[in-house]
């Protein structure tokens, strides 16, 4: 299965796909986005993708998958009544064409390749951001949700040292508890985004593919590529060319 991966599109999915802009995004069989479609999940925003989405889905075998990330508030029902999403959201989810699939801390299969998605990451002005859960037991319990038989886990945040290194702070912020949920699912491919500055891929020593496809830098750039990577479910394996 030939997959394209991208993240942190933040308004700027439209870069991708148009040609006066470069148009970098590959065709393939299945498209992932790790979150943060949007500046702050405004209607109008979230509309934009969607139409992007029911555009872009067409170039692609399997359709695509997509998770929300922090910025994307209007996806969090704290933001709303803390209840449920806004209305409106939930009308445009369940009007979503049967190739675009949203993950929230749940799987779906696609062409035999299991998929497992979360917006979550860690607690980082929660007040402010959607889906900030608090390290250590909280964020425990979406971690352990994920299912062993999981190929692809896609998640807004980055693990524990692994591609979530902010150069001017000098600092890893990735999340430790899922770095230890995926030792234990041990996925091929590990999709996040968040850490703009982290862009990049890495081999674990625990066999995963880690990949950060933030498309927007640190300034909110569009200046990164999508990631182009071809599974082999067959033999656990991936091909491509991950040298930035």
């Amino acid at each position: 299965m030939q997959l394209v991966l991208i993240s942190d599109t933040h308004n700027r999915h439209n870069h991708l796909t148009s040609v006066g802009m470069g148009n970098i995004l590959p065709e393939g069989d299945l498209l992932i986005h790790s979150g943060d479609l949007t500046g702050v999940g405004q209607k109008g925003e979230v509309e934009s993708v969607f139409k992007w989405f029911k555009e872009v889905a067409s170039r692609y075998t399997h359709g695509l998958a997509f998770i929300a990330g922090n910025h994307d508030r209007s996806f969090d029902p704290k933001f709303n009544n803390g209840i449920q999403k806004p209305d409106w959201l939930l009308e445009k989810l369940s009007s979503l064409p049967s190739n675009i699939h949203y993950l929230e801390n749940n799987d779906v299969t696609i062409n035999g390749v299991k998929i497992w998605g979360s917006p979550v990451s860690p607690w980082f002005h929660g007040d402010r951001w959607a889906f900030n859960v608090h390290r250590g037991a909280d964020i425990w319990e979406v971690w352990d949700q994920i299912p062993n038989d999981t190929d692809i886990v896609v998640t807004h945040g980055p693990v524990a040292y692994k591609l979530d290194y902010i150069p001017s702070q000098n600092v890893y912020v990735g999340c430790e508890q899922l770095r230890v949920a995926l030792d234990r699912v041990k996925p091929i491919i590990h999709v996040s985004g968040h850490i703009h500055e982290s862009y990049g891929y890495e081999y674990g020593s625990n066999g995963v593919n880690y990949f950060n496809a933030s498309i927007c830098d640190e300034y909110y750039l569009p200046n990164n590529k999508p990631w182009e990577v071809e599974l082999n479910l067959e033999s656990q394996e991936i091909n491509g060319n991950f040298i930035i």
